[in-house]
């Protein structure tokens, strides 16, 4: 029968990932037993409740995940006067665990808190996961994203912001830019060069990445009262970031949520 075949496999399969301590050995039985590359593949999600507010913020690379894998989801959409029972029941329930969004959660009760880790998980049930040679590597990415994404936000929701510290800003910016230009796809062109994993495969460190150039690119994009002075193209000094964002922005999934309705527009906090 042709079930048996099958089975067989799958009982192999499932004896040599038990037994071998070898990682590459337990990538490829994970990647047979779901179909999907990288080193800890999982099933599908779908029908995903982002809660985060209304707003692009540390929610819109889960968001560019789920809509690049096709997967379901609907938002909370927090406004400042919502949150504050939002959070109160989060709490209680357990969901945010630490008291802040983005979390997910899924009618089959998966539950997850933190950006970072939800954009993994994400990534593992898409197939956009590293593989177990660059996993190190990916976090090494993501970790620099980061800190740089701690620093934009200390100067955006800072006191009295104005176009003097956008400008000083993104000129002591452009150091940790030029790292990420060095390690960034090369080729010629550069367009079709890849990701930036050693593989070339797309996985979820690029979707971390490119939301870091679009918050900057937005940052230095948006019109802010009294500041006359021109958008500050800083990208095009780095042609090989410039490549890849553009490439990224070609996905038809992403190309089409980036135009779409749906997507937040981009806007700096509200003085109090």
């Amino acid at each position: 029968m042709d079930f048996l075949p099958v089975l067989l496999v799958a009982l192999l399969s499932g004896a040599a990932y038990l037994h071998t301590t070898n990682p590459h050995m337990r990538e490829s039985v994970r990647r047979i037993g779901t179909g999907k590359p990288g080193c800890l593949p999982l099933e599908s999600v779908d029908n995903v409740t982002l809660h985060y507010f209304a707003a692009r913020g540390r929610g819109e690379h889960i968001r560019m995940i789920m809509e690049d894998a096709g997967i379901g989801y609907t938002e909370t959409g927090f406004t400042r006067e919502t949150w504050p029972a939002a959070k109160k029941e989060g709490l209680k329930s357990g969901l945010y665990t630490f008291g802040q969004v983005p979390a997910i959660e899924t009618a089959s009760g998966l539950r997850i808190a933190q950006s970072t880790a939800i954009v993994k998980h994400l990534a593992r049930t898409a197939g956009y996961d590293c593989d177990c040679d660059d996993y190190t590597w990916c976090e090494v990415l993501a970790l620099g994203v980061e800190d740089q994404i701690g620093k934009m936000g200390r100067v955006v929701y800072g006191p009295d912001l104005d176009g003097e510290k956008r400008a000083t800003y993104l000129k002591d910016a452009r150091p940790w830019l030029a790292y990420y230009e060095q390690r960034a796809p090369a080729g010629n062109p550069p367009a079709e060069s890849g990701y930036f994993t050693s593989g070339g495969r797309l996985t979820w460190v690029d979707f971390t990445i490119f939301n870091f150039l679009d918050a900057h690119k937005a940052f230095a994009e948006v019109k802010m009262d009294g500041d006359e002075r021109p958008v500050d193209d800083f990208m095009a000094e780095f042609p090989r970031l410039s490549a890849f964002y553009k490439r990224f922005s070609q996905r038809p999934k992403i190309t089409a949520y980036l135009a779409s309705e749906r997507r937040a527009a981009y806007s700096l906090p509200k003085k109090s």
